[in-house]
């Protein structure tokens, strides 16, 4: 395992927790904003977007 694989590794923990925490952070504003709110829809529009983020991500820095 090569310095930054364990770099990596260690910060495994807080990107899984910052991205949970940018999850609840607009599912709380989604459900402010909108009262007639249906979670389960919200919760898999909002992970579409997310992924959507990734993906973007990845082609901007030309990742396989």
């Amino acid at each position: 395992m090569t310095a930054q694989d364990k770099e990596i590794a260690q910060l495994h923990d807080n990107i899984v927790e910052d991205i949970k925490d940018i999850f609840e952070k607009y599912m709380s504003i989604i459900g402010l904003d909108v009262p007639e709110n249906n979670e389960e829809t919200a919760k898999s529009k909002l992970l579409y977007i997310m992924k959507d983020a990734i993906t973007q991500i990845e082609e901007e820095e030309c990742i396989d």
